[in-house]
């Protein structure tokens, strides 16, 4: 019944569709591997791009303090998000360049984000078609949750600063794990498949967590930082996690 719900809603099934694209990239442009892992790195760099304007806005609800905090914690995201990024981008270039072989003599490019996403665009016939199926589908999940339905209301900068780390480390992993596994295999077509049937499964999951009800400690860490009492106490420079006084008083 969880799986009927959530295929219920229609951005979980606009998010499936985008999730089986690949498909036809295997089938009608003879992908292998390659282009497919690759897709999935740069889907990482999408995600990040768009968390910035969930922190701009998020940040903008506090006022003035709100919106330093929200700028400095941007750049920090992009530091640090880039270079997770760029590493796992990193070893999966040296994946392919040993597995595959389609770098020839070249160096595999190493901790150079730009230069390996424009290595993911021509690493498959059409898949700048893929990549801006992503980006459609991320700008309209940051229009019709965050800004339509008011997420935006409920949250502040530094949670949305935490978000992708949750989705990046339990899917990307998976994602590199199976990608080494391909490689060392010789990249078959049914491993391929496979890879794409379980991030489609995953992103009925992940879009659609409320109706599977999962709650990992992640989800519930992040509950309590998404509050906008959280975020006021730690501009203030106090203990995010403190009870307030009047709180102690109802509990005495």
């Amino acid at each position: 019944m969880s799986w009927v719900r959530a295929l219920r809603r229609p951005l979980v099934l606009a998010g499936l569709a985008v999730d089986l694209f690949p498909i036809y990239g295997v089938i009608a442009f003879g992908w292998n591997a390659v282009p497919l892992v690759m897709l999935y790195w740069m889907e990482n760099i999408i995600a990040g791009v768009m968390t910035l304007p969930r922190i701009f806005v998020s940040g903008a609800t506090f006022g003035i303090g709100g919106m330093l905090m929200g700028t400095f914690l941007s750049a920090f995201f992009v530091f640090h998000y880039g270079l997770f990024c760029a590493v796992h981008g990193t070893f999966l270039m040296a994946f392919i360049s040993m597995g595959n072989g389609t770098m020839g003599a070249q160096e595999p490019i190493m901790m150079d984000v730009f230069g390996m996403f424009q290595f993911g665009l021509n690493s498959g016939l059409h898949v700048a078609w893929f990549v801006y199926a992503i980006i459609a589908f991320q700008v309209l999940v940051f229009i019709s949750e965050f800004l339509v339905k008011g997420e935006w209301k409920n949250t502040n900068p530094m949670a949305e600063m935490f978000a992708p780390y949750g989705r990046i480390i339990v899917l990307h992993f998976a994602i590199f794990a199976g990608a080494g596994a391909l490689f060392l295999l010789g990249q078959p077509i049914i491993g391929v498949m496979a890879l794409i049937a379980f991030r489609a499964l995953y992103g009925v999951v992940n879009n659609g967590s409320k109706e599977f009800g999962f709650e990992t400690d992640f989800n519930k860490a992040m509950d309590g930082v998404r509050s906008r009492e959280y975020f006021e106490k730690a501009m203030r420079g106090e203990d995010p996690n403190a009870k307030t006084p009047d709180r102690d008083n109802k509990t005495k």
